[in-house]
Protein backbone atom coordinates (compact mmCIF):
# COMPACT_ATOMS: atom_id res chain seq x y z
CA UNK A 1 0.00 0.00 0.00
CA UNK A 2 1.46 3.45 -1.16
CA UNK A 3 0.26 6.39 1.23
CA UNK A 4 0.76 10.14 -1.46
CA UNK A 5 0.87 13.32 1.62
CA UNK A 6 0.88 16.84 1.15
CA UNK A 7 0.66 19.70 3.32
CA UNK A 8 -2.11 22.18 2.48
CA UNK A 9 -1.94 25.55 4.48
CA UNK A 10 -2.80 23.65 8.12
CA UNK A 11 -4.43 21.08 6.26
CA UNK A 12 -2.75 17.64 6.30
CA UNK A 13 -3.79 15.35 3.42
CA UNK A 14 -3.14 11.81 3.23
CA UNK A 15 -4.08 9.66 0.02
CA UNK A 16 -4.59 5.73 0.10
CA UNK A 17 -2.57 5.48 -3.20
CA UNK A 18 -2.65 2.01 -4.56
CA UNK A 19 -5.52 1.71 -6.88
CA UNK A 20 -4.84 -1.35 -8.68
CA UNK A 21 -5.43 -2.60 -5.41
CA UNK A 22 -8.70 -1.21 -4.60
CA UNK A 23 -6.46 0.57 -1.91
CA UNK A 24 -6.62 -2.22 0.09
CA UNK A 25 -4.03 -1.71 3.42
CA UNK A 26 -1.68 -4.50 4.38
CA UNK A 27 0.19 -4.42 7.23
CA UNK A 28 3.06 -2.43 6.51
CA UNK A 29 0.39 -0.16 4.86
CA UNK A 30 -1.34 0.24 8.47
CA UNK A 31 1.94 0.69 9.89
CA UNK A 32 2.41 3.41 7.42
CA UNK A 33 -0.83 5.31 7.86
CA UNK A 34 -0.23 5.31 11.53
CA UNK A 35 3.38 7.16 11.54
CA UNK A 36 1.72 9.40 8.99
CA UNK A 37 -1.56 10.02 11.61
CA UNK A 38 0.76 10.33 14.51
CA UNK A 39 3.31 12.64 12.70
CA UNK A 40 0.33 14.97 12.06
CA UNK A 41 -1.08 15.23 15.12
CA UNK A 42 2.47 15.77 16.95
CA UNK A 43 2.88 18.75 13.73
CA UNK A 44 1.55 22.28 15.48
CA UNK A 45 1.44 23.41 11.75
CA UNK A 46 -1.31 21.32 11.37
CA UNK A 47 -4.84 21.67 12.12
CA UNK A 48 -6.54 18.70 10.57
CA UNK A 49 -6.04 15.34 8.39
CA UNK A 50 -7.72 14.80 5.18
CA UNK A 51 -7.86 10.61 4.57
CA UNK A 52 -8.42 10.63 0.86
CA UNK A 53 -8.09 7.92 -1.86
CA UNK A 54 -6.40 7.94 -5.69
CA UNK A 55 -8.76 5.97 -8.13
CA UNK A 56 -12.00 5.02 -7.62
CA UNK A 57 -12.32 3.31 -4.23
CA UNK A 58 -11.50 4.46 -1.02
CA UNK A 59 -10.70 1.15 0.27
CA UNK A 60 -11.93 -2.59 -0.30
CA UNK A 61 -10.03 -3.41 2.91
CA UNK A 62 -7.29 -3.32 5.39
CA UNK A 63 -5.46 -5.50 8.11
CA UNK A 64 -7.45 -5.94 11.72
CA UNK A 65 -5.09 -3.55 13.27
CA UNK A 66 -6.81 -2.08 16.03
CA UNK A 67 -4.43 0.49 16.83
CA UNK A 68 -5.47 2.14 13.30
CA UNK A 69 -9.00 1.07 13.77
CA UNK A 70 -9.71 2.90 16.65
CA UNK A 71 -7.62 6.00 15.99
CA UNK A 72 -9.82 8.38 15.80
CA UNK A 73 -10.79 7.98 19.69
CA UNK A 74 -7.52 8.78 20.37
CA UNK A 75 -5.92 11.47 17.67
CA UNK A 76 -5.87 14.91 18.98
CA UNK A 77 -5.88 16.24 15.47
CA UNK A 78 -9.41 15.77 13.61
CA UNK A 79 -9.58 13.14 10.66
CA UNK A 80 -12.47 14.25 7.60
CA UNK A 81 -12.32 10.89 5.40
CA UNK A 82 -13.26 11.51 1.68
CA UNK A 83 -14.77 8.59 0.28
CA UNK A 84 -16.02 7.43 -2.92
CA UNK A 85 -16.90 3.98 -4.58
CA UNK A 86 -16.36 1.22 -1.81
CA UNK A 87 -15.76 1.36 1.72
CA UNK A 88 -15.77 -2.35 2.44
CA UNK A 89 -14.96 -3.81 6.26
CA UNK A 90 -11.40 -2.38 6.78
CA UNK A 91 -12.19 0.42 4.15
CA UNK A 92 -15.43 0.91 6.10
CA UNK A 93 -14.01 0.58 9.52
CA UNK A 94 -11.03 3.47 8.50
CA UNK A 95 -13.80 5.85 7.51
CA UNK A 96 -16.07 5.14 10.37
CA UNK A 97 -12.70 6.83 12.63
CA UNK A 98 -12.74 9.52 11.27
CA UNK A 99 -14.68 12.60 13.14
CA UNK A 100 -16.43 13.83 9.61
CA UNK A 101 -16.95 11.78 6.73
CA UNK A 102 -17.92 13.49 3.25
CA UNK A 103 -18.81 10.80 0.67
CA UNK A 104 -19.48 10.92 -2.75
CA UNK A 105 -23.27 10.18 -4.33
CA UNK A 106 -23.49 6.45 -4.82
CA UNK A 107 -20.41 5.59 -2.78
CA UNK A 108 -21.29 1.82 -1.06
CA UNK A 109 -20.69 0.46 1.96
CA UNK A 110 -20.64 -2.66 4.26
CA UNK A 111 -18.88 -5.12 6.60
CA UNK A 112 -19.16 -8.13 4.71
CA UNK A 113 -16.42 -10.40 6.95
CA UNK A 114 -18.73 -13.03 6.89
CA UNK A 115 -18.99 -13.92 3.69
CA UNK A 116 -15.60 -15.16 3.73
CA UNK A 117 -16.27 -16.77 7.32
CA UNK A 118 -14.06 -13.86 8.95
CA UNK A 119 -15.10 -11.87 11.97
CA UNK A 120 -13.09 -8.73 13.38
CA UNK A 121 -13.63 -6.61 16.79
CA UNK A 122 -11.86 -3.69 16.07
CA UNK A 123 -13.76 -3.20 12.99
CA UNK A 124 -17.11 -3.76 14.23
CA UNK A 125 -16.19 -1.52 17.26
CA UNK A 126 -15.26 1.22 14.37
CA UNK A 127 -18.70 0.99 12.85
CA UNK A 128 -20.49 0.51 15.95
CA UNK A 129 -19.04 3.94 17.65
CA UNK A 130 -20.67 5.79 14.43
CA UNK A 131 -23.70 4.20 14.13
CA UNK A 132 -24.24 2.34 17.06
CA UNK A 133 -23.93 -1.13 18.51
CA UNK A 134 -26.78 -3.11 17.22
CA UNK A 135 -27.00 -1.37 13.62
CA UNK A 136 -23.82 -2.65 12.91
CA UNK A 137 -24.15 -5.77 13.94
CA UNK A 138 -26.88 -6.67 11.87
CA UNK A 139 -24.60 -5.32 8.74
CA UNK A 140 -21.61 -7.72 10.36
CA UNK A 141 -23.90 -10.32 10.79
CA UNK A 142 -25.60 -10.01 7.48
CA UNK A 143 -22.61 -8.81 5.63
CA UNK A 144 -24.95 -6.28 3.46
CA UNK A 145 -23.78 -3.60 1.18
CA UNK A 146 -25.30 -0.35 2.24
CA UNK A 147 -25.81 2.59 0.48
CA UNK A 148 -24.91 6.49 0.87
CA UNK A 149 -28.24 7.45 1.71
CA UNK A 150 -28.03 4.99 4.51
CA UNK A 151 -24.95 6.06 5.48
CA UNK A 152 -25.96 9.47 5.51
CA UNK A 153 -29.42 8.46 8.05
CA UNK A 154 -27.19 6.74 9.91
CA UNK A 155 -24.64 9.37 10.60
CA UNK A 156 -21.50 7.95 9.39
CA UNK A 157 -21.47 10.29 6.37
CA UNK A 158 -21.79 13.89 7.47
CA UNK A 159 -22.05 15.76 3.59
CA UNK A 160 -22.62 13.75 0.08
CA UNK A 161 -21.43 15.42 -2.82
CA UNK A 162 -21.48 14.21 -6.50
CA UNK A 163 -18.14 12.48 -7.51
CA UNK A 164 -16.69 15.27 -9.64
CA UNK A 165 -17.13 17.53 -6.87
CA UNK A 166 -15.73 15.08 -3.53
CA UNK A 167 -12.52 16.84 -3.28
CA UNK A 168 -13.57 20.26 -3.73
CA UNK A 169 -16.34 19.62 -0.84
CA UNK A 170 -14.03 17.42 1.38
CA UNK A 171 -11.33 20.26 1.26
CA UNK A 172 -13.41 23.33 2.26
CA UNK A 173 -15.30 20.79 5.01
CA UNK A 174 -11.66 19.49 5.82
CA UNK A 175 -9.73 23.42 5.24
CA UNK A 176 -12.67 24.79 7.64
CA UNK A 177 -12.25 22.38 10.33
CA UNK A 178 -8.12 23.15 9.88
CA UNK A 179 -8.38 26.79 10.51
CA UNK A 180 -10.03 26.46 13.73
CA UNK A 181 -8.91 27.22 17.04
CA UNK A 182 -6.43 24.00 17.91
CA UNK A 183 -7.43 24.07 21.72
CA UNK A 184 -11.20 24.67 21.40
CA UNK A 185 -10.75 21.22 18.78
CA UNK A 186 -8.71 19.75 21.40
CA UNK A 187 -11.09 20.18 23.92
CA UNK A 188 -13.92 19.12 21.54
CA UNK A 189 -11.90 15.89 20.48
CA UNK A 190 -11.94 14.33 24.11
CA UNK A 191 -15.92 15.23 24.90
Amino acid sequence: MKLRTEQDGRLYRIALSSPETRNVIDAEGCRNLLRELREAEADSSIGAILLEADGPIFCAGCEPDEELLSIGRKIEKPIIAAVQGVAISGGLALAANAHVVVAAQGTSFGLTGIREGQSNAAMISAVAQAIGQRRALELALSGRIFSTPEALAWGLVHHVAPAFELDDRATEVAGGIADANPDAIRAMLKI
